[in-house]
């Protein structure tokens, strides 16, 4: 018998050795990192620049975008927007709404934000009578990796909201 408890002692010493710490949890400074950085984005769409994404992006950053580009990398996700807010979205005005964030770890968030964005012609940006598109809201998710102490857009995907269908939903609350 006490060789029994003997053993069930080392085992216990044992494995709380090799156990893994708990891991740290998120502070409020963690969310407005997060809400900075979702600005800084928003920012970007704003003044239709993009030269400092490098600075808010992790180098293997992925985005899918509303018509299912799939865009990957660092220069790729940043050429292809400035590629296309030099076009088609030169001059549309981008307004971030509200914005959620979702810890999934302590070093990985989920972000939905809602954004509206004004009329635009694609593929080229010019009127060509019946390729108005946009005037739409979209909603956005984006994945935040913690990395050395701050907060990385790590991959970013895009939705225009059919109205008629969200007015339909059943998981939609009730206007105020």
């Amino acid at each position: 018998m006490k060789t029994l408890l003997l053993s069930l002692a080392l085992l216990l010493v044992t494995g709380r050795t090799f156990a893994q710490a708990p891991p740290a949890t998120t502070t409020a400074a963690d969310e407005t990192a997060i809400r900075q950085l979702v600005q800084r984005m928003a920012a970007n769409w704003t003044n239709h620049h993009f030269a400092d994404m490098e600075t808010y992006t992790t180098p293997d950053v992925s985005w899918v975008n509303i018509v299912g580009m799939w865009w990957r990398g660092r220069p790729a996700v940043q050429q292809a927007h400035q590629q296309i807010f030099d076009t088609m979205f030169k001059g549309v005005p981008f307004t971030l709404n509200d914005v959620n964030v979702r810890f999934v770890t302590p070093d990985v968030a989920v972000v939905n934000a809602h954004e509206h964005v004004g009329a635009f012609y694609p593929p080229d940006g010019i009127n060509r009578g019946a390729n108005k598109a946009g005037d739409t809201d979209e909603l956005m998710t984006l994945v935040m990796v913690k990395q050395q102490g701050r907060w990385l857009l790590t991959a970013g995907q895009n939705t225009v909201i059919d109205a008629r269908a969200a007015a339909s939903n059943p998981m939609q609350k009730p206007a105020k």
